[in-house]
């Protein structure tokens, strides 16, 4: 849901959730590894997609496993260690952050794109 927020309100929550998790727990987070175009129905239903978040933001929080799919959409198990590492979530609210870019990013992170496999 973070693609749903702005950049600084996105960056805001996780510190927040992060920050407040406890030690043994863990923050689930999916989302879109480039700017997903979806706009909104009507005026203040929350669908539009306000950020593009780089496949680099979600690997600097040091994940405890993640996997992605199809098109290009992560799943992040963090951890209250990943606090230690929020000023590296970088999104982008560039409507031009495009899936050709987002692989683009993830293949010079060396990161392996196997939708169905979780990674540790």
């Amino acid at each position: 849901m973070i693609e749903h927020l702005d950049i600084q309100t996105s960056k805001n929550l996780q510190k927040s959730l992060l920050t407040h998790l406890n030690p043994e727990s863990y923050l689930f987070i999916s989302t879109p590894l480039w700017f997903y175009p979806q706009d909104q129905a009507q005026d203040g239903d929350l669908e539009e997609h306000l950020i593009g978040v780089p496949a680099s933001s979600m690997v600097s929080l040091i994940p405890k496993m993640y996997a992605i799919n199809h098109p290009l959409i992560g799943g992040f198990v963090l951890t209250k260690s990943s606090l230690d590492y929020i000023d590296f979530f970088q999104p982008t609210s560039n409507k031009n952050f495009s899936y050709a870019m987002g692989m683009k990013i993830l293949n010079a992170m060396n990161i392996e794109y196997r939708p169905g496999v979780l990674f540790k």
